[in-house]
């Protein structure tokens, strides 16, 4: 028996492919013998392609919301079945005969081999396939078996309307060559895919890799029918494969989401405390500040007439003959003289209430500012808090419809 030729299409979940999320069946151990061949975002990408024919087209535009202003979105939206990206699943052998470990824990012969195949395959698919531009490609070693996944974006050209160079899978294997479809499950597609299987299966051959047809029978089976089989077959194989990738990685999430749900609402309980204790804070400054006020507007109502009275006490006093060069002295009466201690002793006391009126506000400035620090940080983590609410929910839809479509599956 030789070993299996899996050439599938897959979801296209980077996050997963690039490692950004660890799911349950990867060994963390064993994530360093992965290896990344291309990580590019996909904007970047996109500007890379179609940056240059957007350019263009945009500059024949008069009226400006006939422009396009982001192709990756609008590709998105299209009505016409385009993608932003395709991917295949490119895997030799299977986990019972192509396991990545052997017995004592290292790298098998056959995940070695199969490794090696699946490097140059990788290596060779961009001169081989031009138009299917690789903006992700990444081998991986850390699961049960040796598997690439190849992420491209299909690259067309020679458009004689709007802009000459766009995302168009047919177009973009018709101009690698590839024949014309015949039917809904003889295309380009199942044509390009044929021809990809045959030149892995020449890799295998020239290793002494014998390679056995995935899981169909050709019995009864006209050869189109055949080849839609096969294609099926491996594609359900890969869909629940990703199927259960995706589903441990929402019960990760979920499980994450949880946590941090309980951590939020501990905060905001600490912060609805500070609060309320620097609201308690605030009021207690402010009837204190209420006193300072009142004797501020004491002792200044003392000290109002007190330029009149001065000029009054200029006139009354008597000046003085100096006696052996002493400075110059004045004679004022006692009530004159009271008056000025009066004085004196109120602008002392204005100055230390000033002194201490200032401390407090600084003091109260401080608990203001810590309160406007504190209350948004609370209403933040609390739309925080709903928001994660919101996305446990989704990630249990997404669960319990993969149990859904693992089931169909299954039938």
């Amino acid at each position: 028996m030789g070993k299996t030729i899996s050439f599938v299409k897959g979801k296209g979940s980077i996050s997963h492919n690039n490692r950004d999320f660890i799911a349950e069946n990867v060994d963390r151990n064993r994530t360093a013998w992965n290896v990344e061949y291309i990580k590019q975002p996909i904007r970047e990408a996109y500007n890379q392609l179609f940056g240059e024919a957007i350019a263009e087209y945009n500059a024949k535009q008069k009226r400006k919301d006939r422009q396009v202003t982001d192709y990756l979105k609008d590709i998105k939206n299209s009505g016409n079945g385009e993608k932003q990206f395709y991917e295949i699943v490119v895997q030799i052998g299977k986990k019972d005969d192509t396991g990545v470990l052997d017995s004592e824990g290292n790298l098998s012969v056959d995940a070695k081999a199969a490794s090696e195949i699946l490097d140059e395959y990788a290596r060779s698919f961009q001169e081989r396939n031009p138009n299917l531009y690789l903006f992700n490609a990444v081998l991986h070693m850390d699961e049960a078996t040796p598997h690439l996944h190849l992420d491209y974006i299909p690259v067309a050209h020679g458009y004689k309307t709007k802009m000459h160079t766009r995302n168009s899978l047919t177009k973009a294997l018709q101009e690698m060559g590839i024949a014309p479809a015949v039917s809904k499950t003889d295309n380009e597609t199942t044509h390009w895919q044929e021809r990809e299987r045959e030149y892995l299966k020449g890799l295998c051959l020239e290793r002494g890799i014998e390679v056995e047809i995935l899981g169909v029978k050709r019995d009864n089976y006209t050869i189109p029918e055949y080849k839609a089989a096969i294609q099926a077959t491996e594609e359900l194989t890969a869909e629940l494969e990703i199927l259960n990738a995706e589903k441990q990685e929402a019960e990760s999430v979920i499980a994450s989401v949880g946590a941090e749900i309980a951590d939020a609402r501990e905060e905001v309980e600490e912060s609805k405390k500070h609060l309320d204790e620097i609201n308690e804070q605030i009021a207690d400054r402010e009837k204190r500040y209420a006193v300072y006020e009142k004797k501020i507007d004491k002792v200044l109502a003392a000290g109002k007439p007190v330029a009149k009275e001065l000029a009054v006490i200029r006139k009354n006093a008597k000046q003085l003959p100096s006696i052996l060069g002493s400075e110059p002295s004045v004679k004022i009466s006692e009530k004159d003289f009271n008056r000025l201690i009066d004085m004196a002793q109120a602008s002392g006391t204005l100055e230390k209430l000033n002194e201490i009126y200032d401390r407090e506000l600084e003091h109260m400035q401080g608990i203001i500012e810590f309160k406007e620090f504190v209350r948004p940080k609370s209403i933040k983590e609390r739309m925080e808090a709903k928001q994660k609410v919101v996305e446990k929910q989704k990630c249990e839809q997404v669960v319990n419809s993969t149990a859904r479509r693992e089931k169909d599956i299954a039938i």
